[in-house]
């Protein structure tokens, strides 16, 4: 059975930088099973902060999620694609990332295995529009989480941050950006088979 490969873009702006980044890398995969997701077309409601996950381990939210939500627990490589908005993730991202409090209940609190031991693996990857110093430093440590809570290994993440991108297309104009999307996808499906 081939690797599979989630790959979730979380911008409400279609074919924009970071989705069109995410397109780029995508093409390292047509060995694996390869599933992309696009945030915004589902119905995903946004953490209620009630605790029921604590007790049961299950959302009480009956939305998109619970398929979604599946996918991520049992993927070979989930890959999370968001823009910088506002200094951090898409608001799409973080509701996505807030729904995964269930993993953490299961984890944290029920201490049970939200997740399939195995391989797995992880990408992170993020355009910016400005390109300064320390503008993915509040993106970094939320798609932290989602991996944390997926049982993914720091050691077997891998980070696509493309400042300067501000215009709809600019990272198809951008040979350079393009070549580091190439070369990062490459470089995980690489880990993958090796490991």
């Amino acid at each position: 059975m081939p690797l599979s490969v989630l790959a979730i873009t979380t911008s409400p702006r279609r074919h924009g930088n970071t989705e069109s980044a995410l397109d780029k890398v995508l093409e390292s995969f047509s060995e694996m099973s390869v599933e992309k997701v696009v945030l915004n077309d589902l119905n995903i409601a946004p953490c209620k902060g009630c605790g029921k996950c604590e007790k049961t381990s299950v959302c009480i939210h009956e939305d998109d999620f619970a398929v979604l939500g599946e996918k991520i627990r049992t993927c070979d490589l989930l890959i999370f694609a968001s823009p910088v908005y506002s200094m951090s993730v898409c608001a799409q991202g973080k509701m996505l990332i807030d729904r995964c409090q269930v993993f953490w209940s299961r984890k944290y609190v029920l201490h049970d295995l939200p997740v399939p031991e195995g391989k797995k693996f992880g990408m992170f990857i993020s355009a910016s529009g400005q390109n300064r110093e320390g503008i993915f430093d509040h993106t970094v440590p939320v798609a932290q989480f989602l991996f944390d809570v997926s049982q993914i290994p720091a050691s077997r993440i891998r980070y696509l941050l493309l400042p300067g991108l501000d215009k709809i297309s600019d990272f198809r104009k951008s040979p350079e950006a393009i070549a580091k999307a190439k070369e990062a996808g490459d470089a995980m499906a690489a880990l993958m088979v090796e490991e």
